[in-house]
């Protein structure tokens, strides 16, 4: 006011017009009113109310008003930034917009009906936030008052359906998934060292394989690899449960301790049946056996794991061994070997669908009789280092995905071990029989895949004279020379582990923000009967609604080109609507009051050509809204006073005909902050040095929540600010 007073050139106003423009709370106070309309929020909402920060793409949208983004470009990327060419980290992470709706981890929840329901929701959002449409009211049906057909609503959602997540998010706290590391620029220079270093020592592991194919070859020429003939097992054996005991009551295996359990209870009594050895442990599907930590494997750490079992003829799904600790199958976090649709499944996670990697195998797998089932992993965090092996043969499978970028196990002091038969809340192996469980710390070659499952042909192989050996014969038995007999090949690979373990580490302490990543090929979508997620009707393509503006033939049917088309010149509704909530938050009333309904149940514009001459003024200019808000406020209409005389007070009370200025309520949390803001409990981080009052010497956290380590007092953030209490 004083400085506004002290002016006293002709532009006094304006300067102050600009000042506040240009200050950096412009972003925070819009970014208040965006945050409304796309719902964010600081938990996942439903009934198990998880925090998530998301907290980077609130300071991206204040920082793109701040520096006055075009709002054609603030909808493309918040839209679509994840499909613009060699999109950079902001566009990306702008994506979040589309998955900050409520995500639920309730345990008893049909995974696929709320993936639909969070396709639906990005649907719902871009229809108000972008044209003020009730699109959601077609869900079940055709609009009752617009012309947007039940049809329209699923050609819509087949822009939002194409990304790889699960309805179900993980109970370890895991950001669901597609997301992005939101790494900092030295977080980015460490990792990028330490991925050289990595690479580099793969590209030694694999020198060395070249320059000892002499020491190879001489050890085939002596015929050396026969004095390896009496080993039973191959090195690296950490446990072996034969389920022989069966007078123990949950002990099953004299040398390793493991307990049975069962949904609804912590353990039971064991069921014994033939096994391919003596007995075997008998499944019904609910129960499983707890090996209590053995195999709690990290993604960098090679291992190998052997199961004899009898499967049967009726089964289609189940799990048969796992890692973890989640109920649903993609709701956990470890790997496992399950049936899947008479498939078997590979899964090793830190998130699935997303942050994993995931195959199946191209065949099925015989039923009622006993089988051998190996699963071997090397450490890489690849699909290709993932590996199946069926009576010793390795099976053939297709590679879903393979993206696995953060560590598989929790970091905790006791980690879930492997698991066999079932999981909580999960379905496993009915009827069927298993024997004989062994787990190695390594990865197995073929030839001790060979060892483990067949060893009277692992010891034929090996008394071969170097002249019957066969060429398949010496391609396993080179692997099998350098795990075994090449000490600097071993060491190089304990040095790749190590180096593949610091780099995991360090990734896992980087945030991960929730983004768009549209899946390479397209899912199909269908219009729902009813909106039931799993009444499928027609399938439908994406298309928008031809009653507001056909698409144009050169947009792309995608997420781009659905954004492109909300920014067209002819598109009758985007600039009004932006328009229109932007002059309610300077005068308290849209022009339309409805500014959530254009539709035929909102309000006609009271000053129709007033809506059309901004609405065009604002896609002329490029979009610019601190030009459209500028012009408003420089009006003579704004200026006026906000007295109200009572006959205006009868004739307008709700100042529809603009004849003063404007006088509005402050928002709930505008109310809140010039509380905080008095009593000095504010703490502001958006633009010039931070103010805090109180700042704590150190935290600590326990449970998911963060404490202060001197205090004890508990922190609490909010959406803006942290307050501390």
């Amino acid at each position: 006011i004083q400085a506004f007073l002290s002016d006293d050139s002709d532009y006094a106003y304006e300067n102050q017009v600009d000042r506040l423009l240009d200050s950096p709370q412009y972003g925070e106070k819009m970014a208040m009113d965006w945050m409304d309309l796309s719902r964010f929020a600081d938990t996942h909402g439903y009934t198990v109310d998880r925090y998530r920060d998301m907290s980077p793409w609130r300071d991206w949208v204040i920082k793109a008003f701040n520096e006055n983004m075009s709002y054609d470009k603030f909808i493309e990327w918040q839209l679509a930034g994840d499909l613009l060419p060699n999109p950079s980290k902001d566009q990306i992470l702008a994506t979040a917009f589309n998955r900050i709706h409520p995500q639920n981890m309730e345990g008893g929840i049909v995974p696929e009906e709320f993936r639909v329901e969070y396709v639906l929701d990005r649907v719902n959002t871009a229809g108000q936030a972008f044209m003020a449409l009730t699109v959601a009211c077609a869900k079940c049906h055709d609009h009752k008052y617009d012309p947007i057909s039940q049809k329209n609503y699923f050609e819509m959602s087949a822009f939002f359906n194409n990304v790889e997540e699960s309805g179900q998010i993980s109970w370890d706290n895991a950001m669901p998934v597609p997301t992005m590391l939101y790494t900092t620029e030295e977080q980015e220079e460490v990792l990028d060292f330490l991925k050289s270093t990595t690479q580099a020592k793969a590209s030694d592991l694999e020198s060395i394989q070249t320059s000892e194919k002499e020491s190879f070859k001489n050890w085939i020429a002596n015929e050396k690899y026969k004095e390896n003939t009496k080993s039973i097992y191959p090195k690296g054996l950490i446990a072996h449960f034969e389920f022989e005991n069966a007078e123990l009551k949950n002990r099953l295996d004299v040398s390793q301790k493991g307990g049975m359990k069962r949904v609804g209870s912590s353990s039971e009594e064991p069921e014994f049946g033939a096994g391919k050895t003596g007995q075997g442990l008998v499944l019904d599907g609910d129960n499983w056996f707890d090996s209590h930590g053995v195999g709690a494997f990290r993604k960098s750490e090679p291992f190998s794991v052997s199961l004899n079992v009898t499967i049967p003829k009726n089964l289609e799904n189940g799990v048969i061994f796992h890692k973890s600790e989640g109920a649903a199958l993609y709701c956990f976090r470890g790997f496992h070997l399950a049936l899947e649709n008479n498939k078997l499944e590979l899964l090793m996670a830190h998130t699935a669908p997303g942050n994993a990697i995931i195959e199946y195998s191209k065949l099925g797998i015989p039923r009622d009789q006993w089988i051998n089932l190996m699963l071997t992993y090397d450490g890489s965090a690849k699909a290709s280092g993932l590996k199946v092996y069926l009576n010793g043969v390795e099976l053939e499978t297709e590679v879903k995905n393979d993206n696995l970028y953060k560590d598989i196990h929790f970091g905790r002091k006791v980690e879930p071990g492997i698991q066999i038969g079932a999981r909580m809340r999960g379905k496993g192996i009915g009827g069927a029989t298993v024997d004989d469980l062994l787990v190695f710390e390594q990865e197995l070659t073929p030839l001790e895949v060979i060892q483990v499952v067949d060893h009277s042909k692992f010891k034929e192989i090996l008394s071969k004279s170097q002249e019957e050996l066969v060429e398949a014969e010496l391609a396993m038995l080179k692997p099998y020379f350098f795990l075994n007999h090449s000490k600097i090949y071993k060491k190089l690979l304990n040095d790749l582990e190590m180096a593949r373990m610091t780099f995991s580490d360090s990734v896992e302490s980087i945030q991960e923000i929730m983004v768009m990543d549209e899946m390479p090929e397209r899912r199909k979508t269908y219009l729902l009967e009813r909106g039931n997620y799993d009444a499928h009707g027609e399938e439908v393509f994406p298309n928008t609604p031809e009653s507001v503006f056909v698409m144009p033939e050169d947009l792309p049917r995608n997420r781009l080109g659905f954004a492109k088309w909300l920014v067209h010149t002819e598109h009758p509704l985007t600039a009004r609507v932006a328009v229109n909530r932007y002059w309610q938050n300077f005068f308290g009333r849209g022009i339309v009051r409805t500014t959530e309904d254009f539709g035929n149940q909102g309000e006609l514009p009271s000053h129709p050509e007033l809506l059309d001459w901004l609405a065009v003024e604002f896609m002329e200019s490029g979009w610019d809204v601190k030009a459209l808000q500028k012009l408003m406020v420089m009006s003579a209409t704004y200026r006026q006073s906000s007295k109200m005389s009572k006959e205006l007070r009868e004739l307008d009370k709700e100042n529809i005909l603009l004849a003063r200025g404007p006088a509005v309520r402050l928002t709930a949390e505008m109310i809140r902050d010039n509380a905080l803001m008095t009593s000095g409990l504010l703490n502001t981080k958006i633009g010039g040095e931070s103010v805090k009052p109180y700042q704590p010497a150190g935290l600590w956290k326990v449970n998911g929540n963060t404490y202060d380590q001197d205090t004890g007092d508990k922190l609490y953030r909010r959406s803006m600010y942290t307050i501390w209490k």
